[in-house]
Formats: structure tokens, C-alpha cells, sequence
């Protein structure tokens, strides 16, 4: 099965052709949109007030067809990169009003063929007015049970599904971007010896085009170990990922070490930390659920030892030698 996302947010726009396509989804933009030219829902509220939120869907193709639609809080994920679509990622702890909570609506919509609804949403917009914006998006896939029928005839199959962005905005006031940085860990990315830095976002703002750098070395040392830097990353507001830091296909090593990263975003704002973190005994099995890792023994020294050892031998064996003759002779 292909999967493909079609994101209408700032973010960009995947385009497929209406061949291809058996649904659609639109927003329908209301008159409080901030900027009418987006396909998205760019929204200013009022506190405790309630927001209607309408979709248009649309059946292409001559048979019923089930659409599940979720709304998610946005968040970021492992690549630096926001996601709309939904996961099992807990809420992060600085977020105040976590907006799926605050949408009312319906999961389903069954289309006739060839039928477009129209279907409604409620934004509840919380009593206390709030600084920053919160983000979030609708997304719109085929019900698992049509996908299933379909992929009986077809062996490949083009699965489209939709996000239609929600940003929401009361005050106007302006937030200053802040991050933080948390737990330091080993384990696997992509299946290799990996270090990771939490980083979170601990305003309600979104953090863009941001440049990490980190480098980790041995506790008190001056050479760099690991390197690793990433450009054009992008954070949801209050919101954390995991910064992976490649162990460079290296065994990873129990040990006390130290992180110092680095960060800017695009709007010139940047950050510097500093952390010590421990790598257990326990990292073991992360090295052997690892691919590409250099497990190899280390021929050149076993060899050098297994040299100076015989080295030793035969003089002790001369000077034991002599010793006797001497004796003999005495």
C-alpha cells in the first residue's frame, strides 16, 4: 500500500491528479479567517465563545464509500518535522489547552456515490484568553474496511488521505520562542547505535527552520566523540522530540559523557546547553539489536599483546637460562 498525505497547511501541498483520486476534502473558511488565501483554518477567537468549523467531503467515484476523520494536536516528531496526522505520543507537559480536546464532531461520513456533504465541527475556545496560537489539523483517510475491498483487486494501492490545518489565535500577542532540554538516552534509530536529546518547546509558538548542532565527548574531555547537525527543523508549539545523535555505527560504550548543543532558529533566536548524562551497563542489548555496528575484535592490539607476552617469555626464559649456567659454573 502507497500512502499518501495531502497536507493543506502552510507547510506545503501534495498534488496528485483527480484521476487518481476517488474522495476530496475542503475547508470551508469562515468569515474570522485572518488570511482569506489559505486553504487552511487560520483563525482569530474570541475567548469562550464557540466556532463552527465545516468540511466539505466529496465521493468521485460510483461506489459508497466510509471516511474516518480524526483531529489531532499538532506535535513534532522524531525528524523535526510537525505532525498533524496523530500518534501515540503523550501530550507534552507545557501544553495549556491541548485543542482535540476542545473539537466536537463526527469520526464518520458515509458518501453515496458521487454525493458531497457538508460536515460540522464545534470549537469550544477556552474561557480564559491565551497568549501564542494552538495548532492542530483534521485527518481524513478511507475507513480501513474500503481499503481492504479495494486491495483485493489492486496490488498496489494508492491510500490518500488529508490534513486540513487549524491554527487558532486570540490576543495577537506577541511570544518569544523558548526551549528546553531534557532527558539524554542511547538506543536505536533506524536500527543504529543512536544517543538522543530531548528538546522541547515550552511556548505556543511555532519554531521554525531551526539549525541543531550537537557533540558529545567523555565527561572533563576536549575531543569530540559524536557529531551530529541537522538544519530546517521545525517545532509544534509545546511540543518535544527526540534529537538523535549518530554513534557513527560505534558500539555504544557505559560511561559518563557530556552533551553540549546548540540551536538557532530562523528568526535569529538561539539557545546553548551543556549536560552531563550516563550510559549504562544495560546499553548492551541496545548493541546487539543494532545493525552495522563494528563488533569486530580489535586484531592489531590482541596481536601486539600476544607479541609483548612472548617477548617476556623468552626473556625470562634467557635471564633464567644464564641463571643456571651460572650456578653451574660456580
Amino acid at each position: 500500500m502507497l500512502l499518501i498525505v495531502l497536507i493543506f497547511f502552510g507547510t506545503g501541498t501534495i498534488n496528485a491528479s483527480a484521476a487518481d483520486m476517488n474522495y476530496s476534502v475542503q475547508a470551508i473558511i469562515p468569515e474570522n479567517q485572518v488570511d482569506k488565501t489559505k486553504t487552511y483554518y487560520d483563525l482569530k477567537v474570541v475567548a469562550g465563545s464557540k466556532q463552527e468549523l465545516s468540511l466539505q467531503v466529496e465521493n468521485h467515484s460510483d461506489k459508497k464509500t466510509t471516511l474516518e476523520i480524526g483531529f489531532h494536536t499538532a506535535k513534532t516528531n522524531k525528524n523535526g518535522v510537525i505532525n498533524y496526522g496523530g500518534d501515540d505520543k503523550k501530550s507534552d507537559n507545557s501544553l495549556e489547552y491541548n485543542l482535540e480536546e476542545l473539537i466536537e464532531g463526527p469520526s464518520t461520513v458515509e458518501l453515496k456515490p458521487n454525493e458531497t456533504k457538508r460536515i460540522t465541527y464545534t470549537l469550544n475556545v477556552p474561557e480564559k484568553v491565551f497568549d501564542g496560537i494552538l495548532l492542530g489539523g483534521f485527518y481524513v483517510h478511507k475507513k480501513q474496511e474500503d481499503k481492504e475491498a479495494i486491495a483485493k483487486d489492486v496490488q498496489i494501492e494508492n491510500d490518500y488521505s488529508y490534513v486540513i490545518g487549524l491554527k487558532v489565535t486570540e490576543n495577537g500577542a506577541e511570544v518569544k520562542p523558548d526551549l528546553k532540554l531534557n532527558s539524554i538516552y542511547p538506543g536505536l534509530q533506524n536500527y543504529r547505535t543512536t544517543v538522543f536529546a530531548n528538546i522541547q518547546n515550552i511556548k505556543p509558538v511555532i519554531i521554525s527552520g531551526m539549525t541543531v548542532e550537537a557533540s558529545i565527548y567523555e565527561k572533563n574531555g576536549e575531543e569530540v566523540l559524536h557529531h551530529t547537525k541537522k538544519e530546517n527543523q521545525t517545532m509544534a508549539p509545546n511540543s518535544n522530540y527526540d534529537f538523535g545523535i549518530s554513534w557513527d555505527n560505534q558500539p555504544l560504550e557505559p560511561g559518563i559523557y557530556t552533551l553540549k548543543l546548540k540551536a538557532e532558529d530562523g528568526e535569529g533566536n538561539k539557545w546553548s546547553f551543556q549536560k552531563n548524562f550516563e550510559i549504562g551497563k544495560e546499553v548492551k542489548e541496545v548493541n546487539r539489536e543494532a545493525v552495522e555496528v563494528d563488533n569486530s575484535l580489535n586484531w592489531w592490539l590482541i596481536g601486539s599483546i600476544c607479541l609483548a607476552v612472548i617477548f617476556l617469555i623468552v626473556c625470562l626464559y634467557i635471564l633464567f637460562r644464564k641463571k643456571k649456567r651460572k650456578n653451574v659454573d660456580g
